[in-house]
């Protein structure tokens, strides 16, 4: 399988989301339900692209949650109905972040343990949290594409692993 590369420049998402939001479309934004992060996201898409059109999903562990076959269930059946209502939805953009409760406890929360079977400790190591975070979306964007790719035919998948200050972008499998 080929793999995207991973950005080498510094970008956060607020740099980047112009980038994959102005493509056309409608774009269904997949995040986490901490509550340091959604103000975020509304603050940054109003400033950054204002007037574009998105749905929004909101799962505990963003990625995670989604892997999760109820919650991904759930997930399936939003796009569905967002298309059957008219949304152009071209692209999801899944929007993990740092330090996220849901990584440190996947077997309280149900997650599948071939997903993510020992939860990440509170003094994580960055590079352990994102190659954590990395593995978990290289497992669920082959499930989304074998329930979503006949629905919506060349569906852009995009993904980043939000901090405070400087956001990680992951790569997509294709």
């Amino acid at each position: 399988m080929a793999e995207e590369k991973m950005e080498s420049r510094s970008l956060t998402f607020e740099a980047y989301a112009p980038e994959i939001f102005a493509k056309g479309g409608m774009s269904l934004l997949l995040t986490c339900i901490d509550y340091r992060y959604p103000r975020r996201v509304l603050d940054a898409m109003s400033r950054v692209l204002p007037g574009i059109a998105y749905d929004q999903f909101i799962l505990a562990g963003a990625s995670l949650g989604a892997c999760r076959p109820d919650w991904q269930e759930v997930l399936v059946e939003h796009v569905k109905a967002a298309l059957f209502l008219g949304h152009d939805i071209r692209r999801i953009v899944i929007l993990d972040h740092r330090d996220c409760g849901a990584y440190r406890h996947p077997k309280e929360l149900n997650i599948p343990p071939d997903i993510l079977d020992v939860g990440l400790p509170k003094d994580v190591l960055p590079s352990v949290e994102q190659a954590c975070h990395q593995a978990v979306l290289d497992k669920l964007i082959p499930m989304l594409r074998k329930q979503l790719d006949g629905l919506v035919p060349g569906l852009e998948y995009h993904s980043w692993l939000l901090a405070r200050d400087e956001d990680d972008p992951l790569a997509i499998v294709k």
